[in-house]
């Protein structure tokens, strides 16, 4: 995450800055500082004083090793994370970034507050995070577009999170309600509960019917898959209530993969209740129940 007090001295024509290189990243691995002056329209020593304190700060960096004949700058998740608050602050979508809610293998969860007082979630995607292979295996959107940079799939994850929490929503699935996308970021309601995995269950079989309902509701109502379901992204909420959260994995109930998709999914949840409550869960039941071939659960 980019040290905050560093954010709050960026200047204007820093923010220009470090726009004019996303956009040029379009066309370079590494932008030409004489590109960044032209399009920035900013005067050239002023850009090079200013690149040189973006780049100490890791806003920006520069190639490692000398491999260009050129000086060339490209910008960092931390440049990447500075343009998109810059923009929730500008829109009046948050006020003020608070604690650190979360930490996953491809995202950082932050609370956040808006001019109203109104508590939010602010996720942070992160593809780099998890191998590349890896990546490819999982995010069919990524793989058709193995080209381009970690930043660009973050957005791409956050795009396809943002929309996937919209029609859930919609579909009366109990998730985080988007409020707003920018960039690699998706602002939503707040996510406050205790992981499945750890949390206290004095009435496991209610629960896991719960679970088991949503899920239904996002197949026949939202006609969207997890894909990536488990006792870590299924909370208990303070009232009792489940919450089904991180969804930039989810596919359509047409993808080629949905069946095995939702297969596994439900698997880790028969498997999640019996390792922790010793609560038997019929699979095929549940995979017919969640697509809306039979009424009731055998459980």
């Amino acid at each position: 995450m980019l040290n905050l007090k560093k954010f709050m001295a960026l200047e204007n024509n820093d923010f220009k800055i470090l726009s004019v290189t996303e956009s040029l990243m379009k066309r370079h691995e590494f932008i030409p500082l004489e590109e960044i002056i032209e399009f920035s329209e900013i005067r050239g020593d002023e850009v090079e004083f200013r690149i040189k304190n973006l780049s100490k700060d890791r806003f920006i960096s520069k190639p490692v090793k000398k491999i260009l004949r050129y000086e060339g700058y490209q910008l960092t998740s931390y440049g990447l994370d500075a343009l998109g608050l810059k923009a929730l602050v500008k829109s009046g979508v948050i006020d003020a970034i608070g604690k650190q809610l979360g930490v996953g293998k491809e995202s950082d969860i932050f609370e956040a507050i808006n001019s109203k007082g109104t508590r939010l979630a602010v996720k942070f995607h992160r593809l780099g995070r998890t191998s590349f292979r890896q990546t490819l295996r999982k995010r069919g959107f990524v793989a058709e577009q193995s080209q381009i940079s970690w930043l660009n799939q973050s957005k791409l994850s956050a795009e396809k999170e943002y929309s996937a929490l919209r029609t859930l929503v919609s579909a009366r699935v109990s998730t985080p309600k988007a409020v707003k996308c920018n960039r690699h970021i998706v602002v939503m309601s707040l996510i406050v509960g205790t992981e499945l995995k750890f949390a206290e269950m004095e009435d496991p079989k209610s629960i896991a019917k719960e679970i088991l309902r949503n899920v239904r509701r996002a197949y026949l109502g939202a006609k969207l898959i997890h894909s990536d379901l488990s006792e870590y992204n299924i909370l208990i909420k303070p009232n009792g209530q489940i919450l089904i959260i991180d969804w930039p994995q989810s596919v359509s109930i047409d993808h080629p993969n949905a069946y095995d998709n939702l297969k596994r999914d439900i698997h880790n949840i028969v498997t999640c209740f019996r390792r922790q409550s010793n609560l038997t869960i019929d699979l095929d039941n549940a995979l017919e129940y969640v697509k809306g071939n039979v009424r009731n659960l055998t459980i």
